[in-house]
């Protein structure tokens, strides 16, 4: 698997990404994550101007994408809990696999190798979600409110924690 910065080429596999991804959360038990339109053609198009915007592919093509961003995050601010760090920090936010396995593993561990804190945060009913978070060493902190008023679970990895 390769990771690279998207482009405005990409912009038709990302926006068919989103729509795979609402469609799957929505069979899984995860209908309001993501609601209709969100995210959308024109957040991926800000993403990719910010720099933000990563592809996940293959050499049979694209398997996913992501947004990963240096902080602060302004809807981190508030937290039911507490982060385990007031470090600098980067986010990685709409995580999307279309096909393949490993993919949330490469995106975390891309993040990883160019910041030694990362927050996430996902909807509690993403299941397969919470469990790559978990699985990649990423802790519960609290909940989180976005800016559409709904809560998140608020996730937090430390690069000491692998240490340990």
């Amino acid at each position: 698997m390769r990771i690279r910065f998207a482009a405005a080429t990409d912009l038709d596999f990302i926006e068919s990404a989103y729509a795979h991804a609402r469609a799957f959360m929505r069979a899984n038990g995860n209908a309001t994550q993501w609601p209709d339109g969100y995210p959308s053609r024109a957040d991926a198009q800000e993403d990719i101007r910010r720099g933000h915007c990563y592809i996940v592919a293959d050499d049979d093509g694209p398997l996913g994408v992501f947004s990963y961003a240096p902080g602060p995050e302004p809807t981190y601010t508030q937290i039911d809990g507490s982060w385990r760090s007031e470090a600098n920090y980067h986010v990685i936010h709409r995580v999307v696999a279309v096909r393949g396995r490993g993919v949330a593993r490469a995106i975390f561990s891309y993040a990883a190798e160019g910041a030694d804190y990362l927050r996430c945060d996902t909807h509690e009913d993403n299941v397969p979600m919470r469990h790559a978070l978990a699985a990649f060493g990423f802790r519960e902190c609290g909940t989180i409110t976005v800016a559409n008023g709904t809560t998140r679970i608020a996730y937090d990895w430390l690069a000491e924690d692998v240490c340990d």
